[in-house]
């Protein structure tokens, strides 16, 4: 059903909402999903850095990752504009995520599955009248939806996965370490050089911004 556009701001109905999107979010495959204040997330010019130095393979692959993915001032400022956020996880084995595993079919899959449950939430408050609700993923979406293609949205002809390709947090300079910390999950930096015996558990990370 879809929910009419109000303008009242009824607190106990949006509490009530982000508590069912949490849910909604652990039933479509979630390890686990919390409600954040957008006051925890912290956006550092230093995230977009890594982006450059050492230089990603997918910088300048496409129109959600750098440079194209807008200013840092830009998004500390539009994330500003929400106050709540559903923060999610989806914890994956070692050795789909250590090293070059990350980039294999394995981890793209994983990848695949992240931005259902994303957009599962974000449909989801989007028909409820939270009509900003806006998703970020993790990882290029180019990398997870068209490998071997150049990006159409870079050339004006539009996204082939528009409903689900989606910017990854990282993109856009937000802190995904720092904030999973802060909300008490494990989170380790696995790089490429990581083995799948120097860390327990991988975990790919999702965000919705709803009001």
């Amino acid at each position: 059903m879809i929910s009419k556009i109000t303008l009242e701001d009824d607190s106990v109905l949006l509490e009530r909402s982000l508590k069912r999107y949490v849910a909604l979010a652990m039933d479509s495959g979630a390890s686990n999903a919390v409600v954040v204040q957008t006051s925890e997330i912290s956006v550092d010019e230093r995230v977009r850095m890594k982006c450059r130095f050492p230089l990603c393979s997918e910088y300048g692959s496409c129109m959600n990752c750098p440079p194209n993915s807008g200013s840092i001032a830009e998004m500390r400022g539009q994330i500003a504009m929400f106050n709540n956020a559903i923060l999610m996880k989806l914890d994956v084995a070692p050795e789909r995520v250590a090293g070059a595993a990350a980039r294999g079919d394995a981890g793209v899959e994983d990848l695949k599955k992240l931005c259902g449950i994303i957009s599962s939430v974000e449909s989801a408050a989007f028909y409820d009248g939270y009509y900003f609700a806006t998703g970020f993923s993790s990882a290029s979406c180019h990398f997870i939806w068209c490998r071997g293609l150049d990006c159409q949205a870079i050339a004006g002809k539009g996204c082939r996965q528009r409903a689900r390709a989606y910017a990854s947090m990282e993109s856009v300079g937000i802190d995904v370490f720092r904030l999973a910390a802060t909300v008490g999950w494990d989170v380790y930096p696995i790089g490429m050089s990581a083995t799948e015996e120097m860390f327990p558990c991988g975990s790919r990370y999702g965000m919705v911004l709803i009001r």
